[in-house]
């Protein structure tokens, strides 16, 4: 029988599994893939970033010792080498800070503090780390030990000084990536959307405005928003109209692109009437009236337009 039954199998709680679980779809969903993917092209921007800082403070370095009469030979390359090196192993908290303290106008009471906790503690690693590969290095490398003073508390405060900047710096490229990545996720799950069922997914206000793609008689570019007026009245959305029009396209919707500040929809197109400079006037079904230019004609039904 079962009670008698012997297995090696590891035995689980309820709680264990759930947790397992919730582990597991918390690595594999779009967010956190989004910013994994994103973090990834941040660090090739701070390494290289890293690398190019290294090479030209070492050369400065150099050139005023050569200036100065001094033969720096390797010196300054394995200073700011050392330093360089241990910035980046420092900036390993970043990621790990901004996915529990994300910088926004919203978390700012909590995630202020714990930045500027976040620096100190990289600026003691940042220290601690370049003296140490600094007075392993120099006795074999450049033939006298080096000495720091870390016992001086002003020498603390210069260093914190320093990288806090770098610190401040290393988040916002990772903070500007990260949302860059995101809004790449939205704008392919509002394509989805477009795509499926025929819904329109736009920010108008701070507030996300979802509209039945056929509903939309017309839409003007206004700077950097698109005025889209449906059956129901009239939205402001933050997005330029090239960006609409590829994402009307995903519906499958009979909109037309007539101008380089108007879209309309062809079935509410009531007259086209041409005018002598090669431009057209469109009439639509509820009185308004709008431009055609001559470069988006092609684009029109023909079997509507009027002498």
């Amino acid at each position: 029988g079962a009670e008698g039954r012997v297995t090696n199998l590891p035995i689980y709680s309820r709680r264990e599994c759930v947790s397992e679980n919730n582990m597991a779809e918390k690595h594999t969903h779009p967010e956190a893939i989004a910013d994994a993917h994103a973090d990834q092209r941040a660090w090739v921007f701070v390494l290289l970033f890293t690398a190019a800082s290294w090479f030209v403070l070492s050369v400065s370095l150099a050139d005023d010792a050569t200036r100065a009469g001094f033969q720096p030979g390797l010196e300054p390359w394995l200073r700011e080498g050392a330093s360089h090196i241990a910035s980046l192993i420092g900036f390993l908290i970043v990621p790990f800070m901004l996915s529990r303290f994300p910088v926004s106008l919203q978390s700012w009471k909590t995630s202020l503090p714990a930045h500027i906790l976040a620096s100190i503690a990289f600026s003691i690693i940042h220290t601690l780390i370049m003296v140490a590969l600094r007075k392993i290095s120099y006795p074999p490398l450049v033939g006298y030990a080096y000495e720091f003073g870390l016992a001086d508390p002003s020498i603390w405060l210069y260093e914190y000084r320093n990288d806090a900047y770098s610190y401040v710096l290393v988040v916002t490229f990772f903070a500007v990536s990260r949302t860059m990545e995101q809004r790449r996720l939205e704008a392919q799950a509002a394509r989805s959307d477009a795509r499926k069922e025929g819904r329109l997914t736009l920010k108008s206000g701070g507030r996300t405005l979802f509209l039945n793609a056929e509903d939309v008689i017309y839409a003007a570019a206004a700077s950097n928003y698109v005025e889209i007026t449906t059956q129901h009245g009239t939205h402001l959305a933050r997005m330029t109209l090239s960006s609409l029009e590829r994402l009307l396209a995903e519906t499958g919707t009979n909109h037309i692109r007539v101008h380089r500040s108007y879209i309309v929809h062809g079935d509410h197109i009531q007259e086209i009437i041409p005018t002598r400079d090669g431009n057209v006037t469109i009439q639509l079904d509820n009185g308004v009236t709008l431009t055609g230019s001559r470069g988006y004609r092609d684009r029109l039904p023909g079997e509507v337009q009027h002498a």
